[in-house]
């Protein structure tokens, strides 16, 4: 989700840019940046290469917006807001989306664009293209049929990255990705301490972590008094079989280091017993739900396959979620893990294992507590926001990939 000098000039929050976005620009001259190019119009059957460019350079940067339709000053500031024809924007945005796939490698992750009505020229829009800052770095265009080329932007100009750039460009794509691994990890370690844990009982977690964070000036501070607007939208978009609505009843937050906590517990005294979850102002978050199934051996932990699969998609809807409104962007990388204190055992979905676990786990799909149970994968965080289905599909994978441990052939998720 978009943040650029453009939001701060006008002291707009991170989304889309709109109409009056532009409007408060225009009458506030606001200046080209690195992350904003101003384009009166552009020319959709030429110069395509120039196009694919300006979208590497921005990629290869910090990230930006091109806007085209607006007037500029002959200084670099915003002037008029002319737009172009209504239809000829629908063309341009088709064709910007084919040049950033067909000519920049590798392919820019949560790449967007948009046309934005104008009322105060009616049939006129403007054209966005919102280009989030790239964990994928550096990426080339496709110059002619023997030759690449990288760009980047530094300040309103743009520049080609030589043999020494592109080496330490390389460099940080390859610890970007450990960081995010690291990440992932450090926030699941410090989760597990505030799981409350007794024999019997198995914890299902996710961590997150966004590619791009989100801005930490647009951070809002906790209100323990009031219930949390995130918290809340959350809530709202699980379904009545959510474990997390029916644990986390209260949507008041408690002030944590640069986060939100969220849990069952009622005063919090350090550690949750069916839900906790952390929000972190950097838009990276951890959850657990505790999803242990009742036997009439405690010392045994058994997990319902239901029970697992709304766990993962209530975590995973929480964490995009909370990623897409701090205005964090680019690719959403999550962690599930099963936690317990000892062996764990999955009950088929449509299976009675209660007889079989009377005394003893004779279950045949288990999970020995030495093993590592858990897994990763990663999504753009716009699909994750927009789309409930894309939601669903990185859950299943998830799914799918904790089940393999308990040597579980296939899995159905409702």
């Amino acid at each position: 989700m978009a943040y650029t000098s453009l939001h701060r000039s006008v002291g707009a929050p991170p989304g889309p840019v709109t109409a009056e976005i532009l409007v408060e620009a225009v009458a506030l001259g606001v200046v080209e940046a690195e992350d904003l190019d101003w384009k009166l119009d552009v020319d959709d059957t030429k110069d395509k290469r120039e196009h694919a460019k300006d979208f590497a350079a921005l990629a290869n940067a910090r990230g930006g917006i091109v806007v085209t339709g607006v007037r500029e000053d002959g200084a670099d500031h915003a002037a008029e807001l002319v737009g172009v024809p209504d239809d000829r924007a629908r063309r341009l945005v088709g064709s910007f989306r084919g040049l950033s796939i067909g000519l920049v490698r590798p392919f820019i992750p949560a790449f967007t664009v948009y046309s934005v009505p104008l009322p105060t020229v009616p049939g006129y829009s403007a054209v966005v293209v919102d280009v989030p800052r790239s964990t994928e770095a550096p990426h080339l265009v496709v110059w002619d049929k023997e030759s690449w080329r990288y760009p980047k932007r530094v300040g309103t100009d743009t520049v080609w990255l030589g043999e020494t750039d592109l080496e330490a460009a390389y460099g940080r794509r390859f610890a970007l990705w450990q960081d995010a691994q690291s990440h992932l990890q450090r926030l699941h370690d410090e989760l597990r301490p505030r799981l409350y844990q007794k024999p019997g009982w198995v914890w299902v977690a996710v961590t997150a972590v966004p590619s791009v964070a989100a801005p930490v000036e647009t951070a809002s501070p906790v209100n323990p008094s009031a219930p949390d607007p995130v918290i809340t939208k959350i809530r709202q978009a699980l379904p009545s079989t959510s474990l997390l609505r029916a644990q986390l009843t209260h949507a008041n937050p408690v002030a944590g280091l640069r986060r939100s906590i969220f849990t069952e517990q009622h005063p919090y005294t350090g550690r949750s017993r069916g839900a906790h979850i952390e929000l972190h102002q950097d838009g990276s978050s951890g959850g657990a739900l505790n999803a242990r199934s009742s036997t009439q051996n405690d010392a045994h932990a058994l997990l319902w396959q239901f029970n697992l699969e709304v766990a993962v998609r209530d975590l995973v809807t929480a964490a995009a979620l909370h990623a897409g409104s701090r205005g964090a962007d680019g690719t959403l990388q999550l962690h599930a893990q099963i936690v317990s204190s000892g062996p764990v055992a999955l009950a088929e979905r449509d299976g009675n294992c209660d007889e079989r676990i009377d005394s003893s786990l004779t279950l045949d799909f288990s999970i020995p507590t030495q093993a590592a149970s858990c897994v990763t994968t990663e999504a753009p965080l716009n699909d994750l926001v927009a789309v409930p289905q894309r939601r669903d599909e990185v859950a299943k994978q998830l799914l799918l990939d904790l089940t393999h441990q308990f040597a579980v052939a296939d899995l159905l998720l409702h």
